[in-house]
Order: structure tokens, then sequence, then C-alpha cells
């Protein structure tokens, strides 16, 4: 069964929008959309309906991106907005989020956006839960003022409550509700900082990504709860096997993600060991399973020949298909111009 989605769709290329589209079908999206390319008739596209997501080129000839975010931003329009664009550089992209984009990515890259949506459409829904908590803390104050003093005590509770589920809130808008790790979206905007700070002082860092082994014969054999109990025993025992200073994140699925600061390939390797050494050390224990699970790890380092976060990602996601062919239960160093099949042998 299809979703249905209602997609504003700013491009001026009637083919580009036709691969979109076609992006979407293929994720499962039923779009009902509309294509403009001026801001007057983007500005009758928002009077006409409410869009459950705007998909942007960054720039068009009498347009672009950062002109229809101002106009969502003069609207309040709250809906994810998703830069598409052919070419775009570091210092735009970025320029691009602080103005309000909540995702781009390229248009040769357009397997991100089923996902980026449906990740997006997520945190919209908790941002409005958000707000309907904070309206809700609102009334209650209002309310506090006007009643007499045998209310008092019991509007306070509410408002304590109400202060708890707004603060829960927020943190779970930055949090995987699964695994408590940091979310795709705040890990990714952590290597995207860590990404600049090196453009400005060439300070090196590394990221690992990790994958649980044979993870779907996991699911089919033991079930989806087990499997969910497996994600969160990896996830913590990554988080207890690596530094104060480094931070790791839920990518989607049973892949994480890393980000060493001030780290080299080696001082990575290194601690890439030590992760899969406490994988293998950790079981699922219940009084009918005892589980035990590996993971394989793909490594890379920041190098002048990465032209932007994205390729030190994709360079890291080869190596780890690498370390996959290889066997599994070990780690595959990329360098700039492949990868070096550093393998860490299985420990018993």
């Amino acid at each position: 069964m299809h979703i249905p989605l209602r997609v504003l769709l700013i491009e001026d290329s009637q083919d580009d929008a036709l691969l979109l589209l076609h992006e979407l079908r293929r994720c499962e999206y039923d779009p009902v959309f509309e294509r403009v390319d001026t801001p007057a008739s983007m500005q009758a596209a928002l009077e006409g309906q409410t869009w459950d997501v705007i998909i942007a080129d960054y720039s068009l000839p009498r347009f672009s991106a950062m002109d229809a975010l101002a106009l969502c931003k003069e609207r309040a329009i709250d809906a994810p907005f998703i830069i598409v664009s052919g070419t775009i550089g570091d210092e735009k992209a970025v320029a691009a989020m602080k103005a309000g984009a909540h995702d781009f990515l390229t248009k040769g890259n357009l397997v991100r956006l089923g996902p980026a949506i449906q990740r997006e459409l997520r945190e919209v829904e908790i941002r409005r839960a958000c707000k309907r908590a904070e309206t809700a803390l609102q009334k209650a104050n209002e309310e506090l003022e006007a009643k007499v003093a045998e209310r008092t005590r019991a509007l306070v509770r509410a408002n304590l409550q109400l202060r708890k589920a707004i603060h829960k809130l927020k943190k779970f808008s930055r949090e995987d509700a699964l695994t408590g790790l940091l979310n795709r979206r705040i890990i990714l905007e952590r290597a995207t900082t860590e990404w600049m700070r090196w453009r400005r002082y060439v300070s090196a860092f590394s990221i690992m990504i990790i994958d649980a082994d044979d993870f779907k014969s996991i699911n089919d054999r033991y079930g989806h709860l087990t499997g969910d109990q497996v994600l969160k025993l990896i996830a913590n025992t990554i988080k207890r096997s690596i530094r104060a200073v480094d931070m790791v994140g839920r990518l989607g699925g049973e892949e994480f993600v890393v980000l060493m600061p001030e780290t080299s390939a080696e001082g990575a390797l290194a601690a890439s060991q030590n992760i899969m050494h406490n994988v293998r050390q950790t079981r699922l224990r219940t009084d009918d399973l005892n589980i035990q699970v590996t993971v394989s790890i793909g490594i890379a380092t920041v190098s002048y020949d990465d032209k932007n976060f994205d390729s030190l990602l994709q360079r890291a996601d080869v190596a780890l298909y690498a370390a996959k062919r290889q066997g599994k239960d070990r780690a595959v160093v990329s360098s700039a111009c492949g990868f070096s099949e550093l393998v860490v042998a299985s420990v018993g």
C-alpha cells in the first residue's frame, strides 16, 4: 500500500521532476505534486493547500532554494525542506541548513531521498508534539494565575509534568528512539561541523561505519523484538568502547557511525579492534536464547582528495562492504584512492 504524500517541487526541469517522482514512488509513496519555478507560483501553491514536504533545486534561472526558504520562513511553513542539487559546495550547504533546510543531497544520489523524507516527517511530528505541549504549558500558566489558592498546588504539579514532557520530547528529537544514541540528523550535523573544522584548521579526523553481521537472519529466526534487543546491545557496547570525545549515532537499520576527532587511520583501526572484541564478548542471554553477534567495520580518515563529507562517508561505506566480502567480523581501512585491506583477525 502506497503512502499519500503532498509534494511541492521547486524545479525548472521537467525531466528532473519526473526522476524525483519516480524515486518517491519506488519508496512506496503516492505523491500528489505541483511543480513551481518562480516566487509567484510558489506563493500561489502555498496558499492553495498544505504540503507534506518541499523539495527544491538549489539554483533556478528565476528562483533559488534560499529564496524559497525565505518564503517558508515568512509564512511560518512547518514542512521538511530538502535540497536536491546537481552540485553544491560545503559553505552553501551549511548556509542552507542554517537558513532552515532540513537536508541536502545530490541528484546523483537520489537513493537517500526516501529515507530522508521518512526521517524528516517523523521529526515534524515530534516538533508539533513539542509545540502542542508548549501551548498546553502556556495555558496551564494562564490558568494558574486565574485560579484560587486551593487549585494552586494541583496546577503546579501539572506545570511540572508538562515541563518534563517537553524535555522528553526535545530529547527524543535528538536521540534514536530504539538505542538512545544520536539520531542520523544530529550525528551527521556533528560530522559536518568536524568537516568544516578540518577545512579551516587541517585537524584530521576519522569515521567508522559499523554494521551488525547477519542481522537479517537474527530477525528471521528470532523475530524483530529480539533483533531490537540485539541492536541495543551493540549500541551500548560501541558506546562503552570509545573515548569520551568520540561521538556515536545510528545511521539507520543495523548501521552505526562513530566520529573520532583528532584520530588517524591507525588510531581508528586500533579503536575498531577494541569494539569488535567487546562485541564478540557480549551475548544476548534469556531463558531460551544465547545469541552471539559480530560486526563489520569500514574506516575512513579525512583526506585532501575528499570533495565533501559525503565522499568521506562513501569511502567508509565501500570499506565496510569490503569487510563483508572478506568474511565479516573484521575492519577495513579506506584510503583516499581506494581502500587498503587491513583486516582484523577474529578473536575467540
